[in-house]
């Protein structure tokens, strides 16, 4: 029950009271007044009249004296009047007993009203000769308690209902400031640090609200500063600290990303033949502002829209994305011209080869590497500081095969899925199972397994990856339901999936016919793919809370989507990309970010997990960040 209905129910309770109380006072005290009235008047009565038939008692059976009684008498004001001689013979007796109109009977129940006798003794000369008993009518006493009750009834409802009205509004106003701390709480829990400008003039309020405004702007505060913190974190994590070039971590991740998006392109392996052989002539000082000036060579080369890396010690890289064969070539020939120019100044005439393979969506990441390999092999048989372009693509199967093979796959339910990536909380004694993953293998018509990246890549090329989903989605509850299920599942999910509704639809249907647990249901969407359309998973998010289910933020890095954004996105679990927990003592830059990043998950209500945490020394990092799950 809210407040303000708390509030009117206790004040309207304690007018209740204090009205009965005077109401009941008040038409006692009327009851008295009247009483006491009646009495007098009919004193009153009694002496006059007796006065009026004082020389007519002379003769008792004068007609004077009976007409004189009914002249008062039938005014109505009196229930009996009766005359009797010295003996006590009665001479004139009138008596009325006709109820008052407009009265009802259960007043004179409730409070009954005893009817005032006057007695007036009647003289002739000196001797008295008879009395005379007046007794009043109580009617007119209840008629009149009875109009004074409804009148005072009247006006203390008119008074109730108008004090009632001034209290709603006098409530809403006071109250009002409650209702906008109370929005200001909810948008702080959703992670949006508003703040109340117009302060309530209620005192007690007043410090309320300043009490929450200064909180929020506290944790907006603290939570900015360790996003600031957390992207520096990020940005460090994502470079060689010598050449300030994105490292390999980073070139396997925008390369597997290029891949899935259906971008084309070529990948660029570039390696000095020979880099200690330089060491022992100019020194590591040397080699090092070798290698600085070689990054800076190659940062030139990103105005044309690739980007430069540094893999390790003397191996270079160029992510070329929607490059032709003539760019590529021109791009190739200007890299060769700089790098003969930078050996010169050094001495060195042969200083490196480059090796370029090209991509496309339907590439084997995993032969990309050993293709880059072999293209920079070839280099070095050509001539000094040479490139070789790699044109065939490194894939196992043509367009039209891989079409094939996802139709029939969809067709003839042939995913196979196993529960796997477990991932467990580690906060008591004793480990317990919080999470795990369904992972999908396929096969190709001669049972050869395919890379998933790759088919799930080619099922978005052809339009077929809802029907996919959808395909993999019912044998993961089929074989939940058979298992019998306890812990979460994650279950992947494809952006276009994500945005459909029809997909959504489909889903509602699914979940409201399977006699699992939607709890149980765990969606997940990489952060890479969220982050190009925020409104659609987040529209997808709330509708699958709706329904019970929960969400996942897959492969997640604060450098994808700020670690602030995740509270809009609705989300329940994040899952960290594999390298922040990968050679955790080697880069101290990763234990910070993982405390940091588990903090603001703690205050955005967000749990975080970890998979693939495979080294002890790693696994004992990531259990004191007080992270949600580990997967090992």
């Amino acid at each position: 029950m809210s407040l303000s209905k708390q509030l009117l129910i206790l004040i309207s309770f304690i007018f209740f009271i204090i009205f009965s109380v005077n109401f009941v006072l008040s038409i006692e005290n009327i009851k008295s007044y009247l009483e006491v009235e009646s009495e007098i008047h009919v004193q009153d009565t009694a002496t006059s009249l007796g006065l009026s038939l004082s020389p007519h008692m002379v003769d008792e059976q004068d007609p004077i004296i009976r007409t004189m009684m009914n002249a008062i008498f039938d005014m109505g004001y009196y229930k009996e009047m009766r005359l009797v001689d010295i003996d006590g013979n009665d001479l004139v007796t009138l008596t009325n007993t006709e109820t008052m109109e407009g009265v009802p009977n259960w007043l004179s129940r409730v409070m009954p009203m005893e009817p005032a006798t006057a007695i007036s003794e009647i003289s002739s000369g000196w001797n008295i000769s008879g009395t005379l008993y007046v007794t009043t009518n109580p009617g007119y006493g209840y008629l009149k308690l009875y109009e004074q009750a409804k009148t005072t009834l009247k006006f203390s409802l008119i008074i109730f209902l108008g004090a009632l009205a001034l209290l709603i509004i006098a409530l809403r106003l006071t109250l009002q400031p409650l209702k906008d701390i109370e929005k200001q709480a909810n948008e702080i829990s959703s992670g949006n640090f508003t703040i109340i400008k117009k302060l309530p003039w209620t005192l007690e309020v007043r410090n309320v609200a300043q009490s929450m405004n200064s909180m929020s702007d506290k944790i907006g505060n603290m939570i900015a500063r360790l996003n600031r913190k957390l992207e520096t974190l990020s940005e460090s994590l994502k470079r060689d600290p010598l050449t300030k070039l994105l490292n390999q971590t980073t070139f396997n991740t925008n390369l597997k990303q290029a891949l899935v998006s259906g971008q084309s392109g070529y990948s660029v392996f570039i390696k000095f033949d020979d880099l200690s052989l330089i060491a022992k002539d100019k020194g590591n000082k040397g080699v090092n502002k070798l290698l600085v000036n070689f990054a800076t060579l190659l940062q030139r080369t990103e105005q044309s829209g690739t980007l430069s890396y540094r893999l390790y010690g003397s191996e270079f890289a160029l992510l070329c994305s929607n490059f032709d064969k003539d760019s590529i070539i021109s791009l190739a020939d200007s890299l060769q011209k700089d790098i003969t120019k930078l050996g010169q100044q050094i001495g060195v005439h042969d200083l490196v080869h480059i090796g370029i393979v090209r991509f496309e969506r339907s590439s084997d990441f995993d032969k990309l590497s050993p293709a880059m390999l072999e293209a920079y092999e070839q280099a070095r048989n050509i001539d000094s500081n040479a490139f070789f372009i790699k044109e065939d693509t490194v894939s196992s199967m043509s367009d039209l095969d891989w079409k094939s093979v996802i139709n029939n796959t969809i067709n003839n339910n042939m995913p196979e899925i196993t529960l796997t990536s477990e991932a467990y909380n580690y906060a008591s004694d004793e480990p317990v199972k919080v999470m795990q993953e369904a992972f999908t293998v396929v096969k190709d018509d001669v049972g050869n397994t395919l890379s998933i990246g790759t088919f799930f890549s080619m099922a978005q090329e052809f339009g077929l990856e809802e029907e996919l989903d959808k395909c993999i989605i019912t044998k993961i509850i089929t074989l939940m339901e058979k298992a019998k299920q306890s812990v979460p599942v994650t279950i992947n999910l494809s952006m276009t999936s994500v945005s459909s509704a029809s997909f959504a639809s489909w889903l509602q249907e699914k979940m409201a016919q399977s006699p699992l647990k939607t709890e149980l249901l765990t969606f997940s969407v990489t952060a890479y793919s969220v982050q190009k359309d925020l409104v659609s998973f987040t529209n997808f998010s709330t509708f699958v809370k709706s329904l019970g289910a929960r969400t996942l933020l897959k492969r997640y890095s604060s450098d994808i989507i700020a670690i602030d954004l995740l509270k809009g996105l609705n989300i329940d679990y994040i899952r960290l990309a594999r390298d922040l927990t990968h050679d955790i003592e080697g880069n101290s830059t990763k234990s910070d970010l993982l405390h940091i990043m588990q903090e603001v998950a703690q205050l955005l209500d967000i749990k975080v997990i970890a998979e693939n945490v495979t080294e002890d020394s790693d696994f004992e990092l990531v259990k004191n960040a007080g992270l949600y799950g580990i997967g090992r």
